[in-house]
């Protein structure tokens, strides 16, 4: 069962665990479990599998908020994201490093 989407044009701040800097991005629609990134050309590209710190900017309202995130697929500039727990963020990085 697929989460109902709202079509959003909210700005957005990307940073991948592992990778150095921030990639700006447009959420372009919103769920309850995950969303759709539009990814500004940087210096890395997102890939299925990465986690994310994401910095959405609610402009009209004045605030920001802040979610974890694994990128589930990508096509293009275009990237799909499911919300995670920060402790699955951390859960995940640490399988990815053999220590668990």
């Amino acid at each position: 069962m697929s989460a109902k989407r709202f079509k959003t044009n909210e700005k957005a701040h990307v940073e991948v665990y592992g990778h150095i800097g921030v990639l700006n991005a447009s959420m372009r629609n919103l769920s309850q479990t995950g969303a759709f990134l539009e990814v500004s050309r940087g210096d890395y590209m997102p890939r299925k599998g990465d986690l994310l710190n994401l910095t959405v900017s609610l402009d009209s309202l004045k605030k920001s908020h802040i979610m974890a995130a694994e990128v589930i697929w990508c096509k293009g500039l275009g990237v799909g994201i499911c919300f995670i727990s920060k402790d699955e963020v951390l859960e995940r990085m640490m399988a990815k490093n053999g220590a668990f």
